[in-house]
């Protein structure tokens, strides 16, 4: 498969799963807009790539264009998205990786999470997808079509055993049945809209804050008697922005090694 001669905007891209998406995505030939709160996030984590995503997507030969912003801010994330747009004069993929679960864990069970760790999840998770969204329809239909993959998680369709990460699980939840109604809207217009849902993937943040979660030691709860990596998500958000998925819209992949099977 090749992308060239298409362009992309992934967001969440400075580190982890967006940073491995938005390579691959170069590597297949696309030109692609990096867009993060911090383009160098990844320096704050051992075991992340050296240097900034832009200056690997350059490596490769391709165009890249780094957006630093906040898309829990409407204004932000229009401004970000357009950019792209309006530097290469089209956009066929959006991919939304950025958000995740932003606040501490200790406080994270449905009991007794603060009402602002739940605004802020909505905000950041769901919010800002929909910006994102909103701002690149425009772009791809007046070129005729595009590829949007959204990110929710194994979470969305799960619940841990001691109810935790219960505002982060509910924030995506609402990201995936979004993605349903904009693919339904979307789809006359040749614009798909499909998900990714990660189950625990080995970024660096994870292994840090394993200290706390226990996350990065929970490989034997998965069929696959491994836990993921950020290139076994890109490796579906490749075949989700490509032409062997032309048919395929309003669809979530789990990347989880059957983990959602297992625990529910």
């Amino acid at each position: 498969m090749t992308l060239e001669g298409r362009t992309a905007v992934v967001t969440g891209a400075g580190r982890g799963i967006g940073r491995a998406c938005a390579v691959r995505l170069a590597e297949l030939g696309a030109d692609v807009a990096v867009v993060d709160i911090d383009l160098r996030s990844g320096e704050q984590y051992a075991g992340e790539p050296d240097g900034a995503t832009t200056e690997q997507i350059e490596a490769l030969g391709r165009r890249a264009l780094g957006v630093q912003a906040d898309l829990a801010v409407e204004e932000a994330a229009h401004a970000a998205v357009g950019a792209a747009a309006e530097a290469w004069g089209r956009l066929d993929i959006l991919v939304n990786v950025a958000g995740g679960s932003i606040t501490p864990f200790e406080r994270s069970k449905a009991s007794i999470t603060p009402s602002a760790d739940i605004r802020r999840h909505l905000d950041v998770n769901l919010m800002g997808t929909i910006y994102c969204c909103q701002a690149a329809v425009p772009a791809m239909r007046a070129g005729g079509g595009g590829a949007i993959v959204n990110f929710t998680s194994t979470a969305a369709f799960s619940v841990f055993a001691d109810g935790s990460l219960a505002a982060y699980s509910m924030s995506k939840a609402a990201v995936a049945h979004y993605s349903r109604h904009l693919a339904v809207e979307m789809g006359p217009e040749n614009i798909r809209v499909n998900m990714v849902a990660p189950g625990i993937t080995l970024t660096g943040r994870v292994v840090e804050e394993s200290a706390a979660t226990g996350f990065a030691s929970r490989a034997a709860e998965v069929p696959m008697r491994r836990l993921g990596t950020p290139e076994d998500v890109a490796d579906v958000v490749e075949f989700l922005v490509g032409e062997r998925s032309g048919f395929v819209t309003g669809r979530c992949i789990p990347a989880d090694g059957g983990w959602v099977q297992a625990v529910c």
